[in-house]
């Protein structure tokens, strides 16, 4: 008799147990951890965020183009609160919320609720990186930069492109703060040109925040080099806050919100950028045709030389009058400066230019060959930097564009140069000495040319020491412009060789 009643209560107690089970399992796809001592984790294609029992984002996982493709550039933000709700009573935040979980076809849906009637509703896009949160009772949000957000210290040069900046985008673009350099006690445009996103961001990704209008930003970095913040909260009450974890990739920014593309190259001058934007779309199209990121930076380079061609001419004739002039005038102005010092000298020299047509300034056309270079070359070294697409890209013997190839582990540390051998950036130099020696214009006599190799030698240690710790997809190109130079002054040389030729016969 007594049988029946065990054999019930067994039955009864994996009945339950049953219905515990099926309900986790129901609720596992919505992200919602059962575990009262566990966050409350989401997963999507590009995101995996976790939140606590007060609706604090406390880490972060941000995917590109996705978490499931190999070789995808990932940012990790873990170990403190990334993003605290600010909220009007200090109790709700030690006060155990309410939580439950729902989703749509676009989010997932976190909604929690303070003893005090505080709500958060935090949704979670199923594609995509703008993350969005509809709040009661909050005043603003407070962001800290945490140290897995920045990038470890590179050596040399290298260090300007490894560091996290403040971020204030308004409606006429971006400005950038750094978070080494200045002490910055508050950032506030004031006025109608309010900030529409504050944050930070380093070389590929950015951590923002907008109250969906104008806001006041207050920036404090007073404490410790790890526990630096920026709070945004709204000149006007809002509840509704958005909220963008991504990669600084033109399209991404673009497609999530027009202004955001602000974040692209936003140091340089607008015309500048607007060769950035040329380059990485030229770039972009290369590499649809050749699937390797190393051969279609060399792509790149071959197309910028071409396209620039007509300008490069201009560019040489100019420099050729001026090496014509200086072979013409260097006799003379030798023998004034042997004979003559002080005014007189200055004099002498000044008639000498007069007697020959020519203006004092005449060496400034030399200058128009640079004019042309100098742009483009500052459009690709920023492009280059900041394109995500060239981390983890491998070529070659590198295992990645996005930083120096290090061949070699060197067993000790060279000041500025740091432990390893990059083997690259001494290809590139010995490029460039060649390219040198290979350019004998033949306007200038023996000691001008001698004078202008040597000014060209000066020139490659100095490529050599600037681009030694920079990122090998950088020193790639330039290193194939330098490649196209020798082979424009083999090119040179055969044809001079052929016409000698032809008038000894």
């Amino acid at each position: 008799m007594c049988a029946l009643p065990k054999r019930t209560w067994l039955r009864g107690w994996l009945r339950g147990w049953m219905l515990v089970c099926l309900w986790a399992g129901l609720f596992a796809p919505f992200g919602l951890r059962a575990d009262s001592e566990l966050p409350y984790t989401y997963t999507t294609r590009q995101l995996e965020v976790a939140f606590n029992h007060q609706g604090a984002l406390i880490s972060a996982l941000a995917c590109f183009p996705d978490c499931q493709s190999a070789g995808a550039s990932r940012v990790r933000l873990a170990g403190q609160v990334i993003v605290q709700p600010l909220t009007a009573g200090t109790g709700e935040l030690r006060a155990r919320w309410s939580a439950k979980s729902r989703f749509d076809q676009t989010h997932q849906i976190l909604t929690l609720e303070s003893p005090r009637g505080a709500t958060l509703d935090w949704r979670i896009p199923l594609e995509g990186y703008l993350i969005s949160l509809t709040a009661s009772g909050m005043e603003g949000l407070q962001m800290i930069s945490p140290l897995s957000f920045r990038p470890a210290p590179a050596a040399g040069f290298g260090n300007w492109l490894e560091q996290v900046r403040y971020v204030v985008i308004d409606d006429n673009g971006a400005a950038n703060y750094s978070l080494r350099d200045e002490d910055i006690n508050t950032l506030d445009s004031g006025g109608s040109s309010a900030p529409v996103w504050a944050g930070f961001r380093n070389r590929y990704w950015a951590l923002l925040a907008t109250a969906g209008g104008s806001a006041a930003i207050a920036a404090d970095v007073s404490g410790a080099s790890d526990q630096a913040s920026i709070s945004v909260k709204p000149i006007v009450a809002s509840g509704e806050w958005q909220l963008y974890l991504g990669p600084l990739e033109p399209r991404v920014l673009n497609k999530t919100e027009a202004g955001l593309s602000g974040l692209m190259w936003s140091g340089l001058w607008f015309w500048l950028r607007w060769i950035c934007f040329g380059l990485f779309y030229l770039l972009d199209f290369i590499h649809r045709l050749v699937p390797a990121w190393g051969l279609a930076i060399m792509l790149l380079s071959v197309s910028v030389n071409l396209l620039m061609r007509p300008l490069s001419r201009i560019a040489d004739r100019l420099q050729q009058q001026v090496h014509e002039i200086e072979s013409r005038l260097a006799p003379h102005i030798a023998k004034i400066k042997r004979e003559h010092r002080g005014e007189a000298q200055a004099s002498k020299i000044t008639d000498l230019f007069r007697e020959h047509g020519v203006h004092p300034l005449y060496s400034l056309k030399s200058l128009a060959g640079i004019a042309v270079v100098i742009p483009v070359f500052i459009g690709a070294f920023d492009m280059l930097a900041e394109n995500i697409h060239l981390q983890h890209a491998a070529f070659a013997w590198i295992e990645d564009l996005s930083r120096p190839d290090g061949v070699w582990k060197l067993p000790w540390t060279i000041p500025f140069f740091g432990s390893s051998l990059n083997l690259l950036p001494l290809i590139m130099s010995v490029l460039s000495i060649w390219a040198s020696v290979l350019h004998q214009p033949v306007a200038l006599d023996a000691s001008l040319r001698r004078r202008q190799s040597g000014n060209m030698l000066l020139l490659a240690a100095a490529f050599f020491v600037l681009f030694y710790t920079f990122p090998a997809g950088m020193v790639l190109y330039w290193t194939t412009n330098n490649l196209i130079s020798v082979a424009k002054s083999l090119r040179q040389h055969y044809h001079r060789g052929r016409q000698t030729d032809e008038g000894s016969s």
